[in-house]
């Protein structure tokens, strides 16, 4: 999980495990910079959603901190970042500016390549007049990751020694792990996934099977990159 390099009292966190709500709890436009163990530096800015964003959403902001999802349109220069986790409108939290970040795709896009936003908030194929710059994606939609978890039949907990690599919205498989379910949640203890149909529904996809098992989450629908402080292409001459 994210740690704030200069901790500040209070503050509302920004890990996979928090559930961002209508309370202000910050100046809006405070930044944090934090390092994990797994996902390395990044740097965090607290805005106030008025838009429907999802987990990994491309947002842009203007002066008031406003984030919206980042249009699909050519010439914009807007700067964006990638929201940490969904916000409805009217809800604070924060997007992430530089780091190693996980945002939404609609196309699998090879590993160690350009990328373009393709519809509302979502990453896909570069296209000339709507290139990200400041962002390369380093990790395609087929991209997985595994660790060692417990099943209990009928629960949707998962335990393990640690869940680096995995995220909300995590498309998981394994011995006993029902079809089409992801990581709907996440333990603030490191160690606990929480098993649903879709981020924030828990319950609906339990295990079938008590035992150890190899789970694999495969990034499907997402994408992870190298981003700094990234902006939509502008004018093409």
């Amino acid at each position: 999980m994210f740690a704030p390099l200069n901790p500040i009292a209070g503050q509302q966190p920004f890990n996979d495990w928090f559930v961002p709500d209508t309370t202000q709890r910050m100046a809006l436009g405070n930044r944090v910079l934090a390092v994990d163990p797994f996902w390395g530096f990044g740097e965090f800015m607290y805005v106030k959603s008025t838009d429907a964003v999802l987990k990994g959403s491309l947002c842009m902001f203007d002066e008031s901190l406003n984030a919206v999802l980042l249009p699909s349109t050519v010439g914009q220069g807007f700067p964006f970042g990638v929201a940490m986790a969904p916000m409805a409108s009217g809800v604070y939290g924060w997007l992430q500016m530089a780091g190693y970040a996980v945002y939404k795709t609609n196309a699998t896009v090879a590993a160690d390549t350009a990328m373009a936003v393709a519809a509302a908030g979502i990453a896909g194929t570069l296209a000339n007049g709507k290139q990200l710059l400041g962002f390369r994606n380093r990790k395609a939609a087929t991209a997985t990751v595994t660790v060692t978890a417990g099943t209990q039949s009928g629960n949707g907990i998962l335990t393990t020694s640690g869940y680096d690599g995995f995220f909300l919205g995590l498309a998981l498989t394994g011995t006993g792990i029902p079809a089409s379910t992801v990581v709907a949640a996440l333990g603030s203890d490191g160690r606990t996934i929480y098993t649903g149909s879709a981020i924030g529904t828990l319950g609906d996809k339990n295990s079938t099977a008590t035992g150890s098992i190899t789970l694999t989450g495969t990034y499907t629908g997402f994408g992870a990159g190298q981003i700094n402080h990234p902006f939509a292409q502008g004018q093409v001459a």
